[in-house]
């Protein structure tokens, strides 16, 4: 999050109060519930039920069933999220706009296909 820095006054301080609001963990857990991660774990895992941690962040089978954000049922007692914990899920990341693995066979592949 940033501000502008024409933001003064009360403005500002309202802006920090958001910040501030929005790190301290409700909106981290809500975030959670829906399948997404916060950018502040430790204050997040502070509003969640222990289970619903373990399943989220840890990967491990519901202890109970999981509900969103509205209350609603999303997975049933037992099941594991796909992909796993948190951990297995970051360390599969591969960012998207980096060179691919393939890129100089693709390259030569390509510049033959070009001059042929």
């Amino acid at each position: 999050m940033a501000f502008p820095r024409t933001l003064k006054g009360r403005k500002l301080d309202a802006a920090y109060e958001f910040v501030n609001w929005y790190t301290s963990g409700w909106a981290g857990a809500f975030l959670f519930r829906q399948g997404y991660y916060s950018g502040v774990m430790d204050t997040a895992k502070q509003h969640m039920k222990s289970y619903e941690w373990d399943y989220w962040m840890l990967g491990k089978a519901a202890a109970q069933d999981i509900k969103g954000p509205d209350g609603s049922v999303m997975e049933k007692a037992g099941k594991i999220r796909d992909g796993g914990s948190f951990d297995a899920r970051m360390g599969a990341v591969a960012c998207w706009n980096a060179v691919m693995d393939e890129n100089r066979y693709m390259v030569k592949k390509w510049n033959e296909f070009v001059a042929a």
